[in-house]
């Protein structure tokens, strides 16, 4: 009986795990307001310091130089992980952010597409 509910809580607490992993747009919206707002239109695809991100998720990029063919997760990830080792002469300064506020802010991005 006791090895049952060993499992049983085991079972619990991967599922939890798992679920507490996955990428959260609701969260990422939050995270993109506070960390891409200050230079970004989110709304809006003009330009403010940076370019708008509204739509952005799978289009092309818009900065010369660049080596992505589209903004997906694989080019986002490692572009939000280090803006200049993908583009050294980017002006584009990116504090260094943790993997989940990364993960969460695609989220949203890629929310945003589907919802459009």
């Amino acid at each position: 009986m006791r090895i049952i509910r060993l499992l049983l809580l085991l079972a619990l607490a991967a599922g939890g795990a798992a679920q507490a992993l996955a990428a959260d747009a609701a969260r990422g919206a939050v995270v993109a307001r506070v960390r891409c707002g200050p230079c970004h239109y989110l709304d809006k695809p003009l330009k403010k310091v940076g370019p708008g991100l509204a739509g952005i998720y799978n289009r092309a990029p818009h900065i010369a130089g660049v080596p992505f063919e589209r903004w997906d997760e694989s080019a986002l990830e490692r572009w939000l992980s280090d803006p200049r080792k993908v583009k050294p002469n980017t002006r584009m300064f990116l504090p260094p952010l943790p993997a989940r506020d990364r993960e969460d802010i695609i989220a949203w991005l890629k929310s945003r597409d589907a919802a459009e």
